[in-house]
């Protein structure tokens, strides 16, 4: 898939959260850009196992950039969910109706957003109750879809909440490539109805075949 998926990430992010979802995707074939507060910013996992230099900082990107995004938990998403440019672009981004996957503390980001009420998720056990009190539906489950969301629970899911991510984008492309080949066929199909209505011959149809050279046009050949 040459497909391009955002990560929205801070200080203190769950260092597996981040590293598995990453490695996943990127052995999937898709691009992915790490995206903080400011480019080259360099972030730490809370376990100190890992560290990452984002490549673009927030004001540097669009939703329309992205095929997904995903939302690795730990404590960043509480530090991202202060800064309002954030959470404008995940609002933004939710309005593509393209995949937002978030795990663990992820769905924090989507609290402040404001986004939850009436949907239906999964996130970090202490984090599932703020959920039932804001009107989400909450499911503890591994993976969990609603529409275009994927969430997931903690650590113990990453395999499975990466495949997710990595099965809807393959249906999604799936379902465009079906919807431009529907197009051009309805397109072909509209061009030979015009033609129809105007009398002009069709291409491979209409056409009368070439006469011969010599003696069919009703008259006598050349002779020797």
């Amino acid at each position: 898939m040459d497909e391009r998926v955002i990560f929205l990430l801070g200080q203190g992010f769950e260092d597996r959260e981040f590293r598995v979802p990453y490695d996943r995707l990127s052995a999937a074939g898709l691009s992915i850009d790490v995206v903080g507060a400011e480019r080259g910013q360099q972030l730490e996992g809370y376990r100190g196992k890992e560290t990452t230099i984002t490549d673009l900082g927030i004001d540097e990107v669009s939703p329309e950039d992205y095929a997904a995004l995903v939302i690795p938990g730990g404590y960043s998403p509480d530090h991202l969910r202060a800064d309002p440019r954030f959470v404008e672009f995940v609002r933004a981004f939710d309005r593509t109706g393209k995949p937002l996957a978030a795990v663990c503390h992820g769905p924090q980001l989507l609290i402040t957003a404001g986004l939850v009420r009436g949907r239906t998720l999964t996130a970090w056990k202490t984090v599932q109750e703020d959920l039932r009190q804001i009107g989400a539906n909450v499911k503890d489950e591994a993976v969990v879809h609603d529409g275009n969301w994927i969430t997931s629970r903690e650590p113990g899911d990453l395999e499975e909440f990466s495949a997710a991510i990595i099965r809807t984008l393959r249906s999604t492309a799936v379902q465009a490539e079906a919807r431009r080949d529907t197009s051009v066929g309805v397109a072909e199909e509209q061009a030979n109805e015009e033609v129809v209505e105007r009398g002009w011959p069709r291409a491979g149809v209409d056409e009368q075949p070439a006469m011969a050279a010599s003696g069919e046009d009703g008259g006598e050949g050349k002779k020797e």
